[in-house]
């Protein structure tokens, strides 16, 4: 997966999906709720000062040669992100649209990564809001609503062959890896 760069000849034109569905801790607008200095189908109103965080964000429609022209996030209702540890593909969509993510061709694209993070470290999160769908390549885990003081835990079940499990566990709970 080649992430240095943007996509030639891709770029965020009126698309400002991330302002809404991005949390930025500095204006404190939760995930969801557009930031309140977006101008929707503009960009920000803050530019050129805009915040480090959505200075440095490309989302995964801008990176990822592997996702089509469907996946730009103002056709698709949903900003593929990557987390800074390398370890998770989060695809976040619009609660306005929360079945985005199940219509076609979205849902075997995604199942589709599902099985090819299993052969890596990464997992697929598929986040609406604060409800999170963690994706395997046999099975989703809807693990609900997550709330701040808690985090999701991927881990090895123990038996035959290797399967993964999601848990929603407090953010202290030494079961985090």
């Amino acid at each position: 997966m080649e992430m240095t760069s943007a996509v030639k000849g891709r770029r965020c034109g009126t698309c400002t999906l991330c302002c809404k569905l991005l949390t930025i801790p500095q204006f404190g607008n939760p995930s969801g709720q557009w930031c309140p200095h977006c101008v929707k189908g503009r960009g920000c109103a803050l530019y050129p000062d805009w915040p480090n965080e959505c200075r440095s964000f490309y989302c995964g429609y801008l990176l990822w040669s592997e996702l089509g022209e469907h996946w730009r996030p103002s056709r698709s209702k949903m900003v593929v992100a990557f987390k800074p540890d390398g370890m998770e593909i989060i695809i976040h969509v619009d609660p306005g649209v929360p079945n985005a993510w199940r219509a076609e061709p979205y849902y075997t694209e995604i199942r589709s990564m599902a099985g090819q993070a299993a052969e890596t470290a990464y997992t697929i999160f598929v986040q609406i809001g604060r409800r999170i769908i963690v994706v395997f390549p046999d099975r989703e885990v809807d693990l609900g609503v997550v709330a701040e003081d808690e985090r999701v835990s991927i881990q090895e079940e123990a038996g035959p062959g290797t399967r993964k499990r999601a848990l929603k566990v407090k953010a202290n709970d030494p079961r985090i890896v």
